[in-house]
């Protein structure tokens, strides 16, 4: 987010009126976005965040950015999550932060940019990558997670290729795209409730499938003494130590998947703000319940 004032807007080089929105290109660095599901202007002068803004990424062990947009068809036209179906209502977008104005407006505007000013936005997003790999040692590690909330491919716009110092991982519904798309770039696979035939195959073949677990009320009352599983209480759920046979890893210690083990279940839990939202989740399937009787990971 940034200060606009009358000033700033009148120095646009370029504006764009299109799908209710409102996009002027104040220079290579710096737009504004307004209408649209906006209340207020909102002014981009960053597209990546640190990753230690981020409660997922701040767990790396690396230097990490993330790219936050919001997701599926949020913004009222386009589409950045096109395999999206069971997980549209529950996406971890609309938990945490993600309510909070400043950051529903930036990743609002960012994702208006991506679809209205294309160009601009990956030239900008080029720019941004090029610095955060000179920012660090040469020999040291860096990771960029350019997915957050959304589901493109970008190893289609030559965003991969261009960068072979930064190593990039996601995570992605499209039942093609996992694994090692490119030298620097692991995918994996989302199971989401709806497509566990999908998950099955790229596991055989080698790759990795994120399940979000929950577990059940009466388990965690006799477990933990309470039933509280919304909030920071949501990190005490258990995870299961197989699926289908595959062996399941906690995948909530760090978010660089990078060093899983392949061919395995990336075990994450169920993250709920309130019980609206998590029950929401349990009852399309998106969240599958852990089986107590069953061998439990970690223990």
């Amino acid at each position: 987010m940034h200060t606009i004032t009358k000033k700033t807007v009148r120095r646009a080089v370029r504006t764009i009126r299109e799908n209710g929105y409102i996009v002027r290109i104040i220079d290579k660095n710096y737009a504004t976005v307004e209408g649209g599901r906006l209340k207020f202007r909102v002014g981009v002068k960053r597209l990546l965040g640190a990753g230690d803004a981020n409660p997922k990424t701040a767990k790396n062990r690396v230097p990490t950015k993330g790219l936050s947009l919001f997701p599926h068809r949020g913004i009222g036209f386009g589409n950045v999550c096109p395999f999206a179906k069971n997980c549209v209502a529950t996406c971890l977008a609309h938990q945490g932060q993600g309510s909070v104005p400043s950051v529903y407006g930036a990743r609002v505007a960012k994702t208006v940019l991506y679809h209205l000013a294309k160009e601009w936005f990956l030239l900008k997003l080029h720019r941004e990558l090029d610095s955060f790999r000179r920012s660090r040692p040469a020999n040291e590690i860096v990771g960029v997670r350019l997915n957050m909330f959304s589901d493109i491919p970008w190893e289609e716009h030559g965003i991969i290729d261009a960068h072979p110092g930064i190593s990039y991982y996601d995570y992605s519904k499209d039942p093609d795209r996992f694994g090692m798309i490119r030298p620097n770039y692991w995918v994996t696979f989302s199971h989401d409730g709806l497509n566990t035939e999908a998950s099955l195959r790229v596991l055989r073949a080698g790759g990795n499938v994120s399940v979000v677990w929950h577990t059940a009320a009466a388990d965690l009352l006799a477990r933990f003494g309470t039933s509280a599983a919304c909030g920071k209480a949501a990190h005490r759920q258990l995870l299961p130590k197989k699926w289908n046979g595959f062996d399941v890893i906690d995948g909530g210690e760090t978010d660089w998947r990078w060093e899983d083990q392949r061919g395995v279940v990336v075990g994450l839990r169920l993250l709920a703000k309130d019980y609206k939202s998590r029950n929401r989740a349990v009852a399309s399937r998106f969240s599958p319940a852990v089986d107590t009787s069953l061998p439990i990971l970690g223990e």
